[in-house]
């Protein structure tokens, strides 16, 4: 009894102590308190801080959340306590020794931010699938994703395409864009037969629906039936000549659509559009993040005005003489030329039909190239980006009164959409009804 009595006084003494010398401090001032704690300063001589986290939170910066027990979205901003892998086994701590040379672990920039401590709560931080954390296997440190459920969410019926997270933009002339600028571009590769390891980049395309991309025709120039085993699709991608596996997401071809009535036969590409299934090596469609969305489709009767300013994006050549792609994704402004300037002599004539328009940079310093065909251009509408076109062909790059021709995507809405319902009887929320 002596002893509860003497313990008990000295708390309430050095809570008296300290509270003379207690100073509310705002988070920038000397430490960071997250979910709403408190930072408190206190001691006469040596300055110390501590968070005072409401209820439902701990650690030292209220950073750890002790009642969630599933995880909404990807799980980013998942910050409970579960610790196990889908297997049961137990997660190694961010700042175990053994995570050193890894990517991810409690010393990276920005751990705190990123849910990353001294603690082994499975986490999210590059927004991929889902939580998931390091653990210690068979063959070494390895990873896994977490065992968590996730919450019961209201079904959103409001469609999310078109929105991303990052409106930079400002391709010949064009500007470096991050892919969360143009989440819905998507890059077309040749898979080579002998070794399928070994792929090439062949075309741009936009993510239309978690399982579909839409390209242009021409993309697949050896077969009228091209064979979906000999192509592969990257989501995500802002780098040719880099791998990101916190942002990227590589699928198979399943299925190839070319349009029945693409031609070829003049200098012009008539019907020049093409849909491509995706899914991943187990069988998954693509998964919605910052750096992967789809893009609206327009309603048949969306019609822009002359001289509307609309986007393009891709990895194609910078200027028309160069030997190699653009390693990295740029995309710039373009401006929609009315069909009667596009069809005058000097520019492309009696080539221009209805399947088909115009957009160029007045100046003609700025265009779509080799390379860039098969991807999008957006228009705003609503506050959302409509693929209004896909990159077709042209006569050389930024030449004057040669502009970029673009299929005209309002044409076709019932060919994709009746061609995604007989693959797999899906009807796409992107598609206005």
């Amino acid at each position: 009894m002596k002893l509860i009595l003497v313990v008990a006084f000295a708390s309430v003494f050095i809570t008296a102590l300290e509270s003379k010398h207690l100073k509310r401090l705002k988070n920038n001032e000397g430490c960071t308190c997250l979910h709403g704690g408190t930072c408190l300063e206190y001691g006469t001589y040596r300055k110390s801080y501590r968070c005072v986290c409401p209820i439902g939170y701990t650690g030292k910066h209220c950073e750890i959340d002790l009642i969630s027990r599933c995880y909404k979205g990807s799980g980013y901003d998942y910050r409970g306590t579960a610790s196990k892998t889908s297997v049961d086994v137990e997660c190694l701590h961010w700042d175990s020794p053994l995570l050193r040379n890894h990517h991810v672990n409690a010393h990276m920039k920005d751990a705190l931010k990123l849910g990353i401590g001294k603690h082994n709560y499975c986490r999210n931080p590059h927004n991929t699938v889902r939580p998931w954390c390091y653990f210690n296997g068979s063959k070494g440190v390895a990873t896994m994703f977490c065992k968590l459920p996730k919450c019961e969410e209201k079904e959103n019926t409001e469609p999310t395409c078109g929105r991303r997270q990052h409106k930079l933009y400002k391709v010949v002339g064009g500007m470096n864009s991050p892919v969360e600028s143009q989440p819905w571009i998507a890059t077309l590769y040749q898979v080579n037969r002998r070794n399928r390891r070994e792929q090439f980049f062949q075309c741009g395309a936009s993510l239309i629906h978690p399982c579909w991309v839409l390209t242009a025709a021409h993309c697949f120039p050896d077969s009228e039936f091209p064979e979906p085993k000999d192509y592969a699709v990257i989501l995500g991608k802002s780098h040719l000549d880099e791998e990101n596996e916190y942002r990227e997401q590589k699928f198979l071809v399943e299925k190839i659509i070319r349009h029945q009535d693409y031609s070829d036969k003049t200098d012009a590409l008539n019907n020049d559009i093409a849909l491509v299934k995706i899914r991943s090596e187990s069988g998954q469609c693509a998964t919605m993040t910052d750096y992967v969305q789809t893009v609206c489709l327009p309603s048949d009767d969306l019609k822009f005005r002359d001289g509307t300013p609309c986007e393009i994006a891709g990895f194609g050549k910078e200027t028309y003489v160069s030997h190699t792609f653009s390693q990295t994704l740029k995309s710039t402004s373009v401006q929609l030329i009315s069909q009667d300037v596009c069809q005058l002599p000097d520019y492309y004539g009696k080539l221009i039909n209805n399947n088909m328009f115009c957009a160029g940079d007045p100046e003609w310093k700025v265009d779509a190239c080799k390379g860039d065909s098969g991807g999008p251009l957006m228009c705003q509408h609503n506050g959302k980006m409509v693929l209004y076109g896909i990159i077709s062909w042209g006569e050389e790059c930024a030449k004057k009164n040669k502009p970029g021709v673009y299929t005209r995507v309002t044409n076709y809405l019932r060919w994709i959409q009746d061609n995604m319902a007989e693959a797999n009887n899906v009807r796409s929320n992107n598609i206005p009804k």
